[in-house]
């Protein structure tokens, strides 16, 4: 009944914060149902595959191309297929271990989850990754070891905002000589391999498949990149309180050795 898969646990931080404040803010509230909006699996699924710069494309051509794109996607999404549910603040993402391109795109649709959160809700996410004996079915059942393993990593190893890797985990990824094209996501510290938006920012504006070609999600990514930091410390400096602080605190030292 098992399967041996890849497995991504995500958690929106500050999320019932927001959920608490958002009762007398219906602009809050809205915040809210966009973010969790951007997070469905249909709209991850988007953003996967082959993609166009709409802005270069004829308008005379753009919808039958965008209809050629659809039909290439969907044949991807059924050859590498990722399972993505989510549930009130958690997103989890699953594919078969031994296909890498489903496996790679996990971290690929994170990456551009965690820079769009931000750069559009100034929300962080926090996450764990793992790889082990899983059952995930769309619009289905969840469970297994990996599972848990993968939620114990978010909510008692991560710790600050960042999403981090099984050591097996990561070994079986490096195994594929593809997965270098993901070196400039990754950072190590004295106990796990990890990424977080600064290194997210990186690898999209230098290394993804939106460095290659000029369109407005690469031009976002590169405005957010400048924008990081004197946005961190503007939170930092606002009243709140020091165990939030601390998280910003670690996310501004790591903005600034990372990019």
């Amino acid at each position: 009944m098992y399967q041996n898969k890849f497995i991504a646990f995500i958690d929106i931080l500050g999320f019932g914060a927001l959920v608490e404040n958002s009762e007398n803010a219906p602009e809050i509230a809205q915040s809210i149902l966009d973010t969790l909006l951007s997070m469905s699996p249909d709209k991850l699924q988007e953003s996967m595959y082959v993609s166009i710069n709409e802005e270069s494309i004829p308008t005379s051509e753009l919808i039958g191309l965008k209809n050629i794109i659809a039909m290439m996607n969907k044949g991807m999404n059924n050859a590498h297929h990722v399972t993505i549910s989510y549930f009130s603040d958690s997103l989890v993402l699953s594919a078969d271990a031994d296909n890498v391109i489903a496996s790679q795109s996990i971290l690929e649709i994170l990456s551009k989850l965690s820079v769009e959160l931000w750069d559009k809700y100034s929300i962080l996410i926090r996450g764990g990754i793992t790889v082990g004996k899983l059952v995930h079915k769309d619009n289905g059942p969840l469970f297994g070891p990996a599972m848990n393993r993968a939620y114990f990593l978010e909510s008692k190893e991560a710790n600050t905002p960042r999403i981090i890797f099984d050591q097996h985990c990561i070994d079986l990824f490096r195994e594929t000589s593809t997965f270098s094209i993901f070196d400039s996501l990754i950072e190590v510290d004295d106990k796990y391999s990890y990424f977080s938006l600064p290194t997210c920012l990186r690898y999209i504006t230098t290394a993804s498949s939106l460095a290659l070609s000029e369109n407005k999600q690469l031009e976002s990514a590169r405005k957010a990149q400048t924008e990081i930091l004197p946005k961190i410390q503007k939170i930092i400096s606002s009243s709140i309180s020091q165990k939030i602080k601390d998280k910003y605190i670690w996310l501004e030292a790591e903005t600034i050795r990372t990019i």
